[in-house]
């Protein structure tokens, strides 16, 4: 029976860890251009419609609401603030 030498242990070792590396490396260069056909364009040119805190926390509860029923992500549209002229 051979004996295995701390040598051989390490070239093993630093062989396995170059492997290892190796692959992670090939998978992220794989999976960058599936993460372009993912991204989309966020518009945040409505967000500049809110005028005070009291719209954004009605922005947020709707939001938060829309999200807990319909398990999709809110995208705000617009947003129109009710007075009692409106009414």
């Amino acid at each position: 029976m051979m004996a295995f030498t701390f040598v051989d242990g390490l070239l093993f070792s630093l062989l396995s860890i170059f492997i290892v590396i190796t692959l992670i490396i090939l998978i992220i260069i794989l999976i960058s251009p599936l993460q372009k056909l993912t991204d989309k364009p966020i518009n945040k040119e409505p967000y500049k419609k809110i005028k005070d805190y009291d719209m954004m926390v009605a922005a947020l509860i709707a939001s938060i609401e829309f999200k807990k029923n319909t398990d999709k992500e809110p995208y705000l549209k617009r947003i129109k603030e009710i007075t009692d002229e409106d009414l």
